[in-house]
């Protein structure tokens, strides 16, 4: 996704593009690796902008709300959202063991719709499901490190 793409996504849920937004989104635009609040505010100090700690976390707050970033919790950091996601509710990605990188796939109704049978079946009332999938990705069995 590009900045304006994030921009539109921003401005159609009553919100500006700030500077730290824009500094967020662009370091996790170039990468593909999840990075950490504190990693994120390194680089914007690097531009030249000291943020504190608790305003990075408060944007990816708002970020990941509105679906825009995930949360990955086995590598304790943020990623950018390759797919049309309204929310961080359902989310499915591919970790990596080797090089690190995730790759998020769609989650199949199929699955989600017996996950939430299962749920429902014990008396649980789900409000999200964050699947992840650790291994080797086809360019790390490729090229063993």
């Amino acid at each position: 996704m590009s900045l304006n793409e994030l921009t539109n996504r921003l401005q159609n849920h009553g919100l500006r593009l700030t500077k730290p937004r824009s500094l967020i989104l662009q370091a996790l635009i170039s990468t593909e690796k999840p990075i950490s609040a504190y990693r994120l505010q390194d680089e914007m100090a690097t531009n030249g902008m000291k943020v504190h700690i608790v305003s990075v976390y408060r944007t990816l707050a708002v970020l990941q709300e509105l679906g825009i970033i995930h949360y990955i919790p086995s590598q304790q950091g943020y990623l950018l959202c390759t797919e049309s996601c309204e929310s961080d509710r359902q989310t499915e990605h591919l970790v990596c063991d080797s090089c690190g990188i995730v790759t998020e796939i769609p989650m199949p109704t199929c699955a989600t719709n017996d996950l939430l049978e299962q749920a429902e079946s014990h008396g649980f009332r789900m409000s999200k499901i964050r699947v992840e999938v650790e291994g080797t990705c086809n360019n790390c069995q490729k090229n063993p490190h």
